[in-house]
């Protein structure tokens, strides 16, 4: 059974308002792809933030995700290099607290508002969101209608390498 977990947005007030953690899937779980229609193969840049997919999803669709490749969480540091699942490291500055570091998370977005930083000159986005990890096979039930976002569960992307390749799949309904 999946669970919801309210995070606070508190340090990471550039990405937000609130966010849900979507956790505890059985382990070992194996989607079954059958069922499922292709929308999208999307790259993953580990330095790149948080990607947008382009894709809208509402409450209740199921997603499914199958990915591969590497990042490196400190490029020329061959033991910060990991898959789709993560290092067995958790950080204190993580978007999702308890999922290995670098592991491909998601987002799903409700942008609220956009403004410009008068100080950084940066766009800061106002959102409701729900994070949720993927590592390197997921389904997902979306519980709210919005964007949705790949990423890595690290908060310091400029020095990062690599990418993941990630296969969405829709579930027919």
């Amino acid at each position: 059974m999946t669970r919801l977990r309210l995070v606070s947005a508190a340090g990471i007030a550039a990405f937000g308002l609130a966010a849900l953690v979507l956790d505890g899937l059985t382990p070992g779980f194996r989607p079954q792809f059958t069922d499922a229609q292709l929308v999208m193969k999307i790259a993953v840049l580990g330095a790149a933030g948080w990607v947008d997919t382009g894709i809208d999803a509402g409450p209740g669709d199921e997603l499914l995700f199958r990915a591969s490749g590497e990042v490196s969480l400190q490029r020329g540091n061959p033991a910060a290099g990991c898959g789709p699942g993560g290092l067995d490291l958790i950080t204190v500055q993580q978007p999702i607290p308890n999922e290995n570091l670098g592991a491909l998370i998601g987002k799903v977005a409700q942008l609220i508002s956009a403004r410009v930083d008068e100080d950084t000159g940066m766009e800061v986005r106002d959102e409701i969101f729900i994070l949720f990890p993927i590592g390197p096979e997921k389904i997902v039930t979306v519980p709210v209608k919005g964007r949705l976002y790949l990423g890595i569960n690290e908060n310091v992307f400029k020095d990062n390498g690599g990418e993941f390749t990630v296969f969405v799949f829709r579930r027919a309904i």
